[in-house]
């Protein structure tokens, strides 16, 4: 009943959990401390038919109206990192910088090519996240996760699917294995900065924004084709896109999620109209 997720709720503003600062109340915005707090959420919210929303960074989520979907936050979590040989275990709730930064103390590397990206381990396992050439599930093992009935279910990469940007984990990942390269922690930090600064010459970070807006087509880069049609710097409200990176949609102040939502629209739509291209999104809109 509500009543054992009301113990858990926290009274908060989803903006705060948004790396856009967007976002309303939650009526069950949820922050479980353990991994049995977590199944007896998941259980509760199966048995009322109630759809579940994992949170971690926010780094691509946009939120509208949630109505009364359960969001349930990583943070209170325990944090999990341990090392044998090459393979590292490492809690969902854990931000990439912190796990790429450990796991350069014990000389393994690997995955500086996201590094920069403000997300946490869970989310950058549920979205594939990658770049240069390079996902994350380069380097996955298994992921254990606890499902809709609150049972926890761990599933090697062999039996997962996944492919750009997505991946068929349906629940609430609580840790990873990750096989990495023995790297000396001198080359790991050389790559983790060259790839930092590259991102800062070409995103727009002086701006709160959820990072790609979109999926680059086959063969193509959004950000490009949506420059192409003439949209960069283009405002509605306090929500632009960049003119740094037309594939970011950036708060310049007080952007609400209609302004975001309506800029999503008529990117969309011109670039259907000129490109005949179907732009996916590559951010979650939760409305």
């Amino acid at each position: 009943d509500s009543k054992t997720l009301n113990s858990f709720v926290i009274k908060s503003s989803l903006y705060k959990y948004s790396n856009m600062r967007i976002g309303g109340e939650a009526t069950y915005l949820l922050a479980p401390h353990s991994i049995s707090d977590l199944s007896s959420i998941m259980k509760e919210t199966n048995k009322h038919n109630m759809e579940i929303l994992p949170i971690g960074g926010g780094s691509n989520i946009l939120f509208g109206d949630v109505g009364n979907r359960v969001i349930i936050l990583d943070a209170n979590l325990p944090e999990i990192f341990s090392v044998d040989n090459d393979v590292v275990t490492v809690s969902s709730n854990m931000r990439i910088g912190s796990f790429i930064d450990r796991a350069m103390q014990f000389e393994l590397g690997g995955l500086e090519f996201i590094s920069g990206i403000p997300a946490h381990i869970g989310g950058a396992i549920h979205m594939n996240a990658g770049a240069f050439e390079k996902c994350i599930f380069d380097y996955l093992l298994w992921v254990e996760f606890v499902n809709k009935k609150g049972d926890i279910i761990k599933i090697e990469l062999k039996d997962l699917e996944f492919g750009y940007r997505t991946t068929s984990i349906d629940g609430f990942i609580i840790k990873a294995g990750f096989k990495l390269d023995k790297k000396t922690k001198k080359q790991i930090l050389d790559d983790k900065e060259n790839i930092i600064s590259m991102r800062f010459e070409r995103h727009p970070y002086d701006y709160p924004s959820l990072g790609s807006t979109f999926k680059n087509p086959e063969g193509k880069f959004a950000g490009q084709i949506i420059e192409e049609c003439g949209l960069k710097g283009i405002k509605i409200g306090d929500a632009q896109i960049s003119e740094k990176h037309a594939n970011f949609i950036i708060n310049k102040a007080n952007a609400t999620f209609k302004d975001v939502a309506e800029l999503i629209k008529v990117v969309k739509e011109t670039v259907k109209e000129h490109k005949d291209i179907d732009l996916e999104l590559e951010i979650k809109v939760i409305n």
